[in-house]
């Protein structure tokens, strides 16, 4: 490597970064995903934009030779990574308890899409397609691309709206993993034979049988010895989550390598290593979060820019291709997840809620588009068409949700006395003496007991049992932790405060010093979500926590949640309500 060499690479490395940062936290300030910003960055800097009005310049920082392929390398790296984040949003334990429902949304989820994809593969031009002669191929990966869903953009849609830890959000998460796990190992092991222009049947064979051994020794034996490390690990609480980073990235690079030897992209190593540590209980929410914020913050914005980085999105824009792609994947989703989650018994409003959701493509499309575009099994046209429609359907997700299962937030939404009145029909214990989550959810339920009688063991069955699946520590002191239960007729609430914190594994990795136990009667989804969100607002800022941790009787705890209610009610209408996510 010449000297000029690691200068250029080093200049172009730094400016596509630091734009990308910029321009991504500029399309967040306007509500717009970070991937927005990151791509509009590879835009301006690629053959759309800086090749086209300074060519020259353009050809200095991105030459070709050695600058193009150290950067080639950058985003490789980028691109495991990118996958190990969203093998880290797959909980595998959340799959096996959802049951039927998820089973039944995440099939329809896939089929319908696939079904759409193979048509559209089959009924586009010549002109669109990357290899005519193959064009079973190509429709084989349309299918697939528009089966697939943002884990990812899921996760931050849900917890924007307040919704991950309601049973719709469980659901439509759900449903993402298993729609992730099937597409994206379609994808890889297909992408192999896509490369060289056929299928040969020996050699698929051998490569799923070989990727079905190294995924099921990652996720078995693999998931028990990580289980192992990360205890030792995270003794040490204030090192373990940079101990943990150096951990999942050196595993998730020998992953990436085995599955590219084995015949499969290298993206599937590093998703199942993602989900291997994923699922381990012992990987702390505050870890998993350093994991997130180093790979969304250093890596993703230099991939997501060198996407847009040499196609001209100009030149290669397609109107009508755009907009029939958009169309296809978002009609054949909705039918199929919408339908799905009908089926299994849920409303109209909150099953499209789930369609919408599941819709979202994001970041996952684009990468997915990419590795197809460098095979050649796309042309630039469709590669653009996939970004527009990835790009498209994630801004589409939040605003549907919102609008489907908060109809009625412009009239005023959740009154601003629900907390304190669920409180004041409830139970409050000023102090409790749990140690642990299990213990604290039991002790707030025998308070319960006068409320709602011989329905406590169910209920605490039934919470103990969601707490497993998904913790409910917020965060600032805050837990939540909530189920249905067969029976009840209303909303039940038991506040409980603990000066020293109990763990319910927190984002933040702080204990939870206020304890919310909401009980709900069951398939009142809108109900829930109305509950959760009075309660989060109820303790928002830290003034209105540290007032309720003084609190020494149910009267004082009622008019601290009833005066903090009323106060962020008040707010100027600019102002934003907070969400579960803000706590």
């Amino acid at each position: 490597m010449h000297g000029q060499d690691a200068l250029v690479f080093l200049l172009s490395l730094g400016l596509i970064l630091g734009v990308a940062r910029l321009l991504g936290e500029a399309a967040r300030a306007f509500g717009l995903p970070l991937v927005v910003g990151e791509l509009l960055t590879g835009l301006l800097l690629g053959a759309t934009g800086l090749q086209r009005v300074l060519p020259g310049v353009h050809a200095w920082l991105f030459p070709t030779g050695a600058p193009a392929e150290m950067l080639s390398g950058y985003t490789t790296v980028a691109v495991v990574l990118l996958l190990v984040v969203a093998g880290l949003e797959v909980d595998l334990g959340i799959v096996r308890r959802r049951g039927k429902s998820a089973l039944v949304v995440a099939a329809l989820g896939i089929v319908m899409p696939l079904a759409g994809g193979l048509v559209l593969g089959y009924l586009v031009p010549d002109s669109v397609v990357g290899a005519p002669d193959h064009r079973g191929l190509f429709a084989i990966f349309m299918g697939v691309a528009l089966s697939i869903s943002a884990l990812p953009v899921v996760a931050k849609t849900l917890l924007d709206l307040g919704l991950f830890k309601t049973d719709v959000g469980l659901l439509v998460m759900t449903v993402a993993m298993l729609d992730d796990l099937i597409g994206w190992v379609a994808f890889s092991v297909l992408l192999g034979p896509m490369q060289g222009g056929g299928i040969e049947l020996g050699v698929l064979v051998r490569t799923i049988v070989l990727a079905t051994g190294f995924a099921l020794l990652c996720l078995i034996p693999g998931r028990r010895v990580i289980d192992r490390v990360l205890a030792a690990i995270e003794q040490n609480g204030e090192l373990a989550p940079g101990r943990v980073l150096s951990l999942v990235a050196v595993v998730a690079m020998l992953g990436a390598a085995v599955t590219q030897a084995i015949g499969v992209h290298a993206v599937l190593g590093g998703f199942v290593v993602g989900v291997a540590f994923g699922d381990s209980p012992r990987l702390r929410e505050r870890t998993r979060q350093t994991i997130h914020q180093f790979v969304t913050n250093v890596f993703a914005p230099v991939f997501f820019a060198s996407v847009a980085l040499h196609v001209d999105f100009v030149a290669n824009f397609d109107p009508v291709l755009c907009l029939v792609v958009f169309l296809v994947a978002t009609a054949a989703k909705l039918i199929g997840c919408a339908g799905g989650a009908r089926f299994t018994g849920l409303p109209w409003r909150e099953s499209l809620a789930v369609g919408f959701g599941l819709n979202a493509r994001g970041a996952m499309e684009i990468l997915l588009a990419l590795l197809a575009r460098e095979a050649k099994v796309i042309n630039d046209s469709v590669f653009v068409a996939l970004v527009t429609m990835a790009i498209a359907t994630s801004l589409l997700a939040g605003p549907s949700m919102k609008r489907l299962l908060y109809p009625s937030a412009g009239r005023g939404g959740i009154r601003p006395d629900d907390a304190a009145g669920l409180v004041r029909e409830g139970a409050f214990i000023p102090l409790l003496s749990s140690s642990t989550s299990a213990h604290a959810i039991e002790e707030l339920g025998r308070a319960l007991r006068p409320s709602i009688g011989d329905l406590v063991e169910p209920a605490l069955i039934s919470v103990l049992e969601r707490e497993l699946v998904a913790p409910t520590g917020l965060g600032d002191d805050v837990a939540i932790p909530h189920a249905a239960v067969e029976g009840l007729t209303k909303p039940v609430v038991a506040l409980g405060l603990s000066p020293t914190g109990i763990d319910f594994n927190a984002p933040d990795g702080r204990p939870a010093r206020i304890v919310f136990l909401l009980l709900l009667p069951p398939r009142a989804y809108e109900e829930e979500v109305r509950v959760l969100a009075a309660l989060s607002r109820s303790v928002f800022d830290e003034a209105a926590r540290e007032a309720l941790l003084g609190a020494t009787s149910l009267e004082e705890a009622v008019r601290c949640l009833d005066e903090h209610g009323r106060r962020i009610a008040g707010q100027a209408p600019g102002v934003r309500i907070p969400s579960l996510a803000d706590i």
